[in-house]
């Protein structure tokens, strides 16, 4: 079994990478001190030395030219509780909506790996011409319902559309704009006069739910061999936990962190940080022991500020964003194995090309294309 030259749809290559995000090993002190990669050391360190440099300028000033800048700092002391409250109270909602939108990607591929399961088990009595369609058909909308729930999450970054996808064949891009409000006829349907791209982005995954509910009531019309009532339930219930999973991204997307929350706790912040050195020039002892606390107060602060920030936004192509696509490619090869055991290598490989999914993942490792010539022999 061969497989085509593929390229990658992400600028992030997602098959090279071999991590999700970034990895780091707890046990190792040396590692967790020192690691770069995904650290917040090279955005906080700026703030750091210019926090020293005020420093040093006010010290000498004051030593030199008999400046008073000079104050008691209790003003900084009742300052420090309410900047611990801001930054705290921050930080806590920021990883509370981390943890919710990462359970609602791990619940849209998870859920749609078991619809893919789900319809090769319950029409496996029909393996004729339609009932090898209908599968190709539902696993079909399945992955464009997944790759289109991608789009919303990546659109902020490459502002690509879902019917602007390459992997989405041109009939089904038509038929999604003559759905959508982009299109005249259906526009005099919209309550509002203007039409968002990004709002109608969002649609996409809503009108190819529908689609899939579609497809699994005619199912009872193209099968030979009609599936029983409770299974074409667990199909819709499948959708459905789909689009619960989606629903949940949609509301992250749609929903951010209150900013009056985040101007107040920034604001008071960089007061908190930048009027400190002039807190210290009261003490007369060794200068570059201030230097040295100051500068790792503003670390801490500031670090504190960049990790809320971080989780405020889990897309894109930062380190510790989510590596969403490569999930995506992952479950892809997983649906055209499953096809592969079922319907054989030539629906398999009608997959791949009707999805186009040359676009989303590179040529399989060769021992992986071995094991699956081996499942096609079997």
């Amino acid at each position: 079994m061969t497989f085509p030259k593929r390229e990658c749809c992400t600028s992030r290559n997602p098959m090279t990478q071999h991590n999700f995000t970034v990895t780091y090993d707890s046990e190792n002190h040396f590692q967790v001190l020192f690691q770069c990669w995904g650290s917040a050391w090279p955005r906080v360190m700026p703030y750091c030395i210019f926090n020293v440099i005020i420093a040093i300028l006010t010290d000498l000033l004051v030593k030199k030219y008999d400046f008073n800048f000079h104050y008691t700092g209790k003003g900084h002391s009742l300052m420090t509780m309410i900047v611990s409250f801001l930054l705290v109270s921050r930080i806590l909602v920021s990883y509370g909506r981390f943890n919710q939108v990462r359970s609602s990607v791990s619940q849209v591929f998870s859920v749609a790996q078991r619809l893919i399961h789900q319809i090769a088990v319950f029409s496996s009595s029909n393996m004729n011409q339609s009932g090898k369609e209908w599968r190709h058909e539902m696993v079909f909308l399945t992955m464009v319902q997944l790759r289109a729930v991608m789009a919303v999450i990546d659109y902020d970054t490459d502002k690509i559309a879902s019917w602007e996808l390459p992997e989405m064949d041109s009939q089904m891009a038509t038929q999604l704009r003559e759905v959508l409000f982009l299109d005249d006829t259906t526009k005099r349907f919209a309550h509002h006069t203007w039409v968002s791209k990004c709002e109608e982005n969002m649609r996409v995954p809503v009108r190819l739910a529908l689609s899939l509910r579609k497809t699994i009531m005619s199912s009872c019309k193209r099968l030979d061999e009609e599936m029983e009532g409770a299974e074409v339930n667990t199909l819709l219930g499948t959708v459905d936990g789909i689009m619960n999973g989606y629903y949940g991204i949609r509301a992250f997307l749609t929903a951010p962190f209150p900013f009056p929350l985040v101007q107040m706790s920034r604001t008071f912040l960089f007061l908190y940080l930048f009027t400190m050195p002039f807190a210290f020039l009261a003490d007369v002892t060794n200068p570059i022991g201030h230097y040295i606390v100051i500068f790792f107060l503003t670390y801490g602060y500031l670090g504190i500020e960049f990790v809320a920030i971080e989780l405020d936004d889990p897309f894109g192509d930062d380190d510790n964003d989510f590596n969403n696509m490569r999930m995506c490619c992952i479950h892809f090869e997983e649906v055209y194995t499953t096809i592969l055991d079922i319907d054989g290598e030539e629906w398999a490989d009608k997959i791949r090309k009707r999805f186009d999914g040359g676009k989303c993942s590179e040529d399989l490792p060769k021992e992986a294309a071995s094991w699956l010539q081996q499942s096609v022999e079997v």
